[in-house]
């Protein structure tokens, strides 16, 4: 058992020490004087309590452990001793208020315990850490004080190293050196070295030539090299690991130091095909120094095509000291290419691999047939159609050289041949059946050939196959699938080119075996672009009629939305449209459209439609509101929104207000029809109601009385105006002259606020230019001041006479006569429609004076007169009788 003793400074000096045992005396003396013993323990403490007595706990204990490196999970056992030389401790510090603690954490209290006063001791049954922090601490002053503290390892001690493999460099003559490498074996978990001796021995490694040489490394390294003064002569070798725990010594390996020697890595100058063999390499080399002769070394390559990743590894044949030659390499290929050496011992070392270098092999004629294909239009109007030949280029593994031309056999009754460097070529040939043949060459030879038949229009199909389907495998590829057909084929050839109005249609095509029933389609396949894609079945190398489908690789949300406008506009629904998106802008097949809309004070409706679907009537609107619509077009890959369209819904319909306005006026004029039947009907309740019955004073009695001498007068003038009296009506200005039978009438028009105008002197002329008569206008007719003005025109009736004016002596006054004045009706039947029926019988219109009656007395005038004065009594009686 290992015992260390561990202290620390002390908390104050001896000069300190020494007073307080002064000063502690001095008390005790005075207390047992003055005071009890109760009183004296009261006043210890209360000194002890305010620090006025120190002591040294880490200058006065010390740690002893069982072991400070452990195996991993062996037992720990310490002890903490407080000592009692040249250390003062109070009563009350003893060996029972010891704690210990495992870094930082208080160990269980049942592992350790306090042997006596002074010593506490503590085993922990397992030791399972790496590495532990032990203390101990005592309660003092109420607090737990640091006595002392221990560092404990664990681990394991080293197993038995293994020698693995020794080289030897033999740098010069004079400066000679061994390596060795070796196995430490496994983990200790402590600081472990090692150390490599080499003796130089005489004879097989049984007698010692000089003592051994060593270097020594840490486990991080399991190499070190050893300078040697002779690499001719054996060497034992070994090696020693050695830690805390322990020592182990691998077992002894005895070696040639020259059989060890690892030579430099070979250099090469030059690589070149070989002109005599195809598809070998020759290279030409430099042997290292170490290398006596290289019949006495061994030699490996390694190589691969420049484009490829994977090294091919193989034993190399040295034609001499100066080159070596590898064969079995593909024509016209670029390789690269190294190699190293070693001595032909199954222990010697290989030398590092050499620079790089590469070289091309030499030509050889194409190994493989081309793969071709065509395309065929239809006839045109000469019978004609235009044939596209297409092959796709040799690989390089079997093009076997630079490729400088196709040559093309055509078989129509002779043979034509066509030579282009281009991989398609067009014709346009007559309908018929015809045979191509194409082959590739180069510098060395032809390819073999490869032939297809176009056959005729008219020539029998075979049918297409039943099911085709495309779906994405990736990105850039597409999978096609399909089942085939109930005859047997002897291949497929699949055909796709992109779909787009801004690209032209490339044609790709690939030939697929007749087993297959799936092929990946990957050549130009982009995403988001539409390719269409036809599977056309070989049948004994003539095709069937193709199958065509469309797919995406990879689809997209659209570039764009649609472009939604309004077709028509009621008050509660709209009718929208749009166009379909051009298939560029598509970036998908379009599964549905999304139909957004909503007003101010509404959330937002919408309504999903099939994408087939190009217009839609969305119904259930509120008439005069304003509507803001929006469209949505989805695909697999995603959803584009387009702007917003506003709308404003009518406040009617179209024809609603023509169809109110109607049935309002046929309803109006119901009610007036209605409302005439009833008048008509109820007219003479009307009548009598509106229009009371007031006595005609014309069916009166004094309305038959008239003056003897007017009924005369009124007689002679209805004798005159017989049945067959002619009445001539001549117009001129404001006059209208009437002739009834031998009497003349004249009326004048246009009376205008009870003043009648003056007719012209031309027109009166005119008027009576056939009888040469006069006009005279009665002086109490010259102003009219009582007439109504509500009439627009007027005639008065005034007599005529051939006499001159001043022969007048007396005239009758006419009745009042009111006719539209574009009326064109005869004056005489103006007249008739005034004067009722019953007073046209008895009452003369007009009394003309003849020149017989001139010499009337003036008696019979004044009697008149009297009359005129008699009637103005009776205002109305006054328009019947004028004289």
């Amino acid at each position: 058992m290992w015992i260390w003793k561990l202290s620390s400074a002390s908390y104050g000096t001896q000069k300190r020490q020494d007073w307080n045992l002064w000063f502690m005396r001095i008390i005790s003396m005075a207390v047992t004087v003055c005071f009890t013993k109760l009183e004296t323990w009261f006043l210890l403490v209360t000194f002890i309590g305010a620090g006025t007595v120190s002591v040294s706990p880490e200058n006065c204990s010390y740690m002893t452990l069982n072991s400070a490196v452990l195996h991993l999970g062996d037992p720990l056992s310490a002890t903490c001793q407080l000592k009692s030389e040249d250390c003062t401790f109070d009563y009350r510090m003893n060996a029972t208020s010891i704690v210990w603690r495992m870094n930082g954490e208080e160990v269980s209290r049942s592992q350790y315990r306090a042997l006596n006063d002074r010593v506490s001791t503590v085993f922990i049954p397992r030791f399972s850490r790496l590495k532990g922090n032990l203390t101990c601490y005592i309660w003092y002053s109420e607090s737990l004080q640091l006595l002392q503290w221990a560092e404990v390892r664990a681990g394991f001690p080293p197993k038995r190293p293994h020698l693995s493999s020794c080289i030897s460099h033999w740098t010069s003559f004079l400066t000679q050196s061994m390596i060795c490498n070796w196995d430490p074996g496994p983990e200790t978990y402590l600081e472990t070295s090692f150390t490599l001796y080499i003796s130089e021995m005489i004879g097989n490694c049984t007698v010692k030539y000089l003592d051994p040489r060593n270097c020594t490394t840490n486990k991080t390294k399991n190499s070190c090299m050893v300078f040697v003064s002779n690499l001719a002569s054996y060497h034992d070798i070994w090696v020693t690991a050695t830690n805390e725990l322990g020592s182990e010594t691998s077992s002894h390996m005895c070696l040639d130091g020259m059989l060890i020697v690892k030579f430099k890595a070979p250099r090469i100058i030059a690589v070149k095909p070989d002109p005599e063999q195809n598809g070998c390499l020759l290279g030409q080399w430099k042997m290292p120094f170490e290398m006596v002769t290289h019949s006495k070394a061994v030699f490996e390559i390694q190589y691969k095509a420049l484009d490829e990743d994977k090294w091919t590894q193989i034993p190399l044949t040295v034609v001499n000291s100066t080159f070596f030659k590898l064969c079995s390499l593909l024509p016209y290929t670029e390789y690269q290419l190294k190699i190293r050496c070693k001595q032909k011992t199954e222990i010697s070392p290989w030398s590092e691999w050499s620079n790089e270098s590469t070289g091309i092999t030499s030509e050889c004629a194409p190994a493989q047939k081309l793969q071709i294909w065509r395309s065929i239009e239809a006839l045109d109007a000469n019978g004609t159609r235009r044939v596209r030949l297409m092959w796709k280029p040799l690989e390089k593994s079997v093009a076997n050289g630079k490729i400088l031309g196709y040559r093309i056999h055509l078989h129509e009754p002779g043979i034509q041949v066509y030579n282009t460097s281009n991989l398609e070529c067009s014709f346009q040939l007559p309908d018929g059946n015809y045979k191509i043949k194409v082959a590739a060459y180069n510098s060395v030879g032809e390819s073999p050939e490869a032939h297809i038949i176009i056959p005729s229009s008219n020539e029998l199909e075979f049918p297409p196959l039943s099911h085709l389907v495309a779906s994405s495998n990736g990105n850039t590829s597409l999978l096609m699938q399909w089942k085939p057909p109930n005859m047997t084929t002897t291949g497929y050839v699949l055909e796709w080119c992109v779909v787009s109005e801004k690209i032209a249609c490339n044609i790709n095509w690939k030939n697929v075996p007749a087993k297959n029933t799936e092929a990946i389609v990957q050549d130009n396949i982009e995403p988001m672009r539409l390719y269409n894609i036809l599977l056309y079945p070989l049948f004994d190398g003539l095709p069937g009629v193709p199958t065509s489908t469309q797919a995406y690789s990879k689809e997209g949300a659209p570039r764009r939305s649609p472009e939604i406008r309004t077709k028509q506009i009621w008050k509660t629904k709209v009718r929208l449209e749009w166009d379909e998106l051009p298939i560029d802008d598509r970036n998908g097949f379009i599964r549905n459209y999304t139909i957004l809309y909503k007003n101010k004070n509404d959330k937002m409706n919408s309504v999903a439609l099939n994408g087939s679907i190009q217009d839609y009537m969305i119904a259930g609107l509120i008439a005069n509101t304003e509507y803001e619509i929006n469209i949505m077009v989805s695909t697999d890959g995603g959803s584009t929104t387009g702007s917003n369209l506003t709308i404003t819904t009518k406040m009617f319909d179209d024809g609603e207000v023509e169809a109110f306005l109607m049935v309002t006026f046929l309803l109006s004029l119901l009610t007036a029809l209605i409302f005439i039947a009833v008048c008509i009907y109820q007219r003479h309740r009307i009548k009598k109601h509106f229009w009371p019955n007031i006595p005609d004073p014309a069916n009166s009695t004094l309305a038959q009385w008239m003056p003897k001498t007017l009924r005369e007068e009124v007689k002679e003038l209805k004798e005159e105006l017989s049945p067959k009296t002619q009445i001539q009506v001549v117009h001129c200005g404001s006059l209208t002259k009437a002739n009834i039978g031998s009497t003349n009438y004249c009326l004048m028009q246009e009376m205008k606020h009870g003043q009648y105008p003056v007719p012209e002197t031309s027109c009166l002329n005119k008027a009576n230019s056939s009888t040469k008569q006069s006009l005279q206008v009665h002086n109490s007719w010259q102003n009219v001041s009582n007439l109504q003005e509500g009439f627009q025109k007027h005639y008065i009736v005034l007599e005529c006479n051939e006499m001159n004016t001043n022969e007048y002596k007396k005239h009758v006054i006419p009745t009042l006569a009111v006719v539209p004045s574009d009326s064109s009706q005869p004056f005489f039947t103006g007249l008739s429609q005034i004067i009722p029926g019953e007073e046209q019988k008895g009452l003369s219109l007009f009394h003309y004076t003849p020149d017989h009656i001139h010499a009337k007395t003036l008696q019979e005038s004044n009697d008149a007169i009297n009359e005129r004065e008699l009637l103005q009594g009776f205002p109305f009686l006054m328009n019947l009788n004028v004289g």
